[in-house]
């Protein structure tokens, strides 16, 4: 029997001259998530054997990612000079994420354009391992020639309101290998909290760090009176990095600005408007939008170019750094003489133009060190840079999407309508104070995965503008990982499947039947998903709890 979702005309094939042991008949189809662009699969015919494990060329420097990947599902791995089971090929026509698999009862190959299509392409292949007729294990006969939709698919972790640790971090990268993401968006200062080491400002952890209290879980109006403090080494950064390169995975840091700063002007309180009654700075203690917003100051600006430069020795692969830019009130700059002074001395008509002037200023010091400028969507108030990469997260608000692309600035979709995960998902939540969210949405997996990242109306030749999509995981009411985790699984395969997947090949039945056979990888694993049949969590002896670090 012959399986296939799309495929071209021209059936390719890749053949090599590899050796390995025909299995029995493989009666079972991949059930890959995301869907690959073309995939033909012969299943009730001879596979590829896996019992004895694979053999790969040791001479590769690919196999190391492939002895990881094989033995992280199970399959034995041995390297090999000769008669290798698996043959590796460069193919610059694929570009940097495409791929071609072909696996024949003898043989499996894989040609790339890159390391980061390898690395697909392995993913592609353990998501197809099924039991042959024996029960032993095989990979199905089948060609694919696959690659994304979008360059950005992406989570976002914030570790200011609950701060995650490294190995939680690293299990997040797993997944997101597994299912193609390759971007993490780490959330790292905020009002409640500053998580990055910067070595000349001590301060912004040891003081900013740190606050009073936080909201007693599952009572948001009150103080639960306990001290949380926290931050990341220069080294852990250094490490999330690495580990995340190594899984085709791109870490984009976000230090918020000019507002979300109540952290860092508890820490240098020179850095904000000290010269409005009643400044009183401190980090902050509930969630929500507060009024300390940095001061537009020559001062101020030095600081953020000292920030910025050990950003980039931190992050050296991020080709971004996003500066945030969101939800900034601009009581303080109108009460201000300081910043009033220094919008009559630039010509600026009101607060929104000097919020401009103040992300300008900012662009100018990242992209003098090679990298560019990513924010929320408020910084197109006052004037959006020609030059800025935008975050469209408001969805009542969808002209600013248009505005942009019709600058020509590029954008990432994060509607909150379907791509905030912190967001209710649906019937199932236990009753338990833990289990709150903040809201009572019905964000479901279906209605993320009915989502299309290209917003109405946009005319064919700004689409390539649209980089891709992104979910959003705000922190305020996950404490942890296994809450983290019951927010984004199931949905974000749902997203994966938006993000990598040609649209024409969406299938909810589909999905949802591929979706099931990924159930039993997520257990195996201790996710405390929810349940697609009743949203229970898939681990309810979880224990959700704010840990202290």
């Amino acid at each position: 029997m012959i399986s296939k979702c799309t495929f071209s005309a021209t059936v390719f094939s890749l053949f090599s001259l590899c050796w390995g042991a025909p299995s029995s008949p493989v009666l079972e189809a991949p059930h890959t998530i995301p869907l690959p662009a073309a995939m033909r699969v012969q299943t009730g015919e001879s596979g590829f054997s896996l019992k004895n494990g694979v053999r790969l060329p040791e001479k590769n420097p690919l196999s190391r990612q492939a002895e990881r990947i094989f033995r992280d599902n199970g399959i034995n791995t041995a390297l090999v000079k000769n008669n290798a089971d698996i043959i590796f090929t460069e193919d610059a026509s694929l570009g940097r994420e495409g791929y071609r698999l072909a696996v024949t009862p003898d043989s499996i190959s894989i040609a790339s354009g890159s390391v980061n299509g390898t690395l697909y392409a392995l993913q592609s292949l353990v998501q197809s391992i099924a039991a042959d007729k024996n029960g032993a294990p095989a990979l199905p006969r089948m060609d694919v020639k696959d690659q994304p939709r979008f360059s950005w698919r992406g989570l976002m972790v914030d570790s200011c309101r609950h701060m995650m640790p490294v190995r939680d971090i690293k299990k997040v990268l797993d997944l997101m290998e597994r299912y193609k993401f390759n971007t993490l968006h780490w959330h790292l200062t905020d009002d409640q909290g500053w998580r990055l080491p910067i070595a000349k400002y001590p301060r912004l952890t040891t003081v900013g760090g740190a606050r009073a209290q936080s909201p007693v879980i599952g009572n948001r109006n009150k103080g639960d009176g306990i001290p949380y403090s926290g931050h990341y080494t220069a080294d852990e950064i250094r490490d999330v990095v690495r580990y995340a390169r190594d899984r085709g995975i791109t870490v984009i840091p976000e230090v918020e600005m000019p507002g979300h700063a109540s952290a860092a002007i508890a820490a240098y309180p020179e850095l904000g408007n000290t010269d409005i009654p009643g400044y009183e700075p401190r980090v902050q203690e509930t969630w929500g939008v507060h009024s300390y917003t940095f001061s537009p100051t020559e001062k101020t600006f030095r600081f953020l170019e000292d920030v910025i430069d050990e950003i980039c020795a931190l992050f050296p692969d991020s080709p971004y750094i996003h500066i945030g830019g969101d939800e900034a009130p601009k009581n303080q700059w109108k009460q201000s003489p300081t910043a009033q002074r220094v919008m009559k001395d630039n010509g600026l008509a009101n607060e929104h133009e000097l919020q401009s002037y103040f992300i300008r200023r900012v662009e100018k010091m990242i992209n003098n060190r090679g990298k560019r400028l990513i924010g929320w969507d408020e910084i197109q108030e006052g004037g959006l840079s020609p030059t800025a990469t935008m975050m469209v997260w408001r969805s009542q608000m969808p002209h600013i999407a248009a505005q942009a692309l019709a600058q020509g600035n590029d954008i990432v979709m994060t509607p909150n309508s379907h791509l905030y995960f912190d967001y209710d998902q649906g019937p199932g939540k236990p009753a338990a104070p833990e289990y709150e969210t903040i809201n009572n949405n019905q964000l479901t997996w279906q209605h993320v995965y009915g989502l299309e990242p290209v917003p109405q109306g946009t005319p064919r030749e700004r689409e390539k503008q649209v980089l891709g999509c992104q979910a959003n995981i705000w922190t305020e009411y996950i404490p942890n990982l296994p809450k983290w985790e019951y927010h984004v699984f199931p949905r974000a395969l749902a997203l994966a499947e938006v993000a990598w997947t040609p649209q024409e090949l969406k299938n909810e039945k589909d999905f949802r039947k591929r979706l099931d056979r990924q159930l039993p990888f997520l257990d195996a694993r201790g996710v405390n998903y929810k349940r697609p049949d009743n949203g229970a969590p898939a681990q309810p002896k979880a224990v959700i709890t704010r840990e202290r670090r």
